[in-house]
């Protein structure tokens, strides 16, 4: 009897762990949709330094009403030195009502670049229903490189910032 109870006990742990295991791939592969791409990678050319990156809107199911801009970014220095970024983004809607920042794969906030090498970085950004709902475009800007770290000199700056107004529909 005894013999019984752990064999029964055995097979409910089994069943439970392989339940787990399809819930989690569920949630991994429905978890969000992509609703809007960009078609074209937007590419910022500063002194010697570019910038590529790409975006997409994605809809997460998980919190209903939310939507996620995820931007996907691509720094080359072709500068003779190290060169500092820093991708943090201002966005906003044409009426420059603010889009939080949700994350960001940069851990030091700043990125140091090599000379002639490229480094990649991924920021996300939390969109409201609502400002989706109301507008089909968002204002994105994109700072300069620099050559010291941590400045804000415009003569330590590689170029300008750039302002782009970038669809989301």
């Amino acid at each position: 009897m005894k013999k019984r109870w752990i064999l029964m006990f055995v097979f409910i742990l089994v069943l439970a762990a392989c339940g787990k295991e399809v819930e989690e791939a569920v949630t991994e592969t429905d978890g969000s949709s992509t609703v809007f791409e960009s078609e074209e990678p937007l590419t910022h050319h500063m002194e010697g330094v570019t910038l590529n990156l790409d975006y997409k809107i994605q809809k997460v199911s998980a919190e209903p009403g939310e939507l996620i801009l995820e931007i996907s970014g691509k720094i080359k220095n072709e500068y003779s030195q190290i060169v500092y970024y820093t991708p943090e983004f201002t966005i906003q809607t044409p009426d420059q009502e603010d889009i939080e920042q949700l994350s960001s794969s940069v851990e030091n906030e700043q990125i140091m670049v090599n000379p002639q090498m490229e480094t990649t970085f991924n920021v996300s950004y939390l969109i409201p229903q609502h400002i989706y709902d109301e507008n089909t475009s968002l204002n994105l800007l994109v700072p300069a490189a620099f050559k010291e770290p941590e400045s804000e000199s415009s003569g330590d700056a590689l170029g300008d910032t750039a302002n782009w107004e970038i669809p989301i529909k």
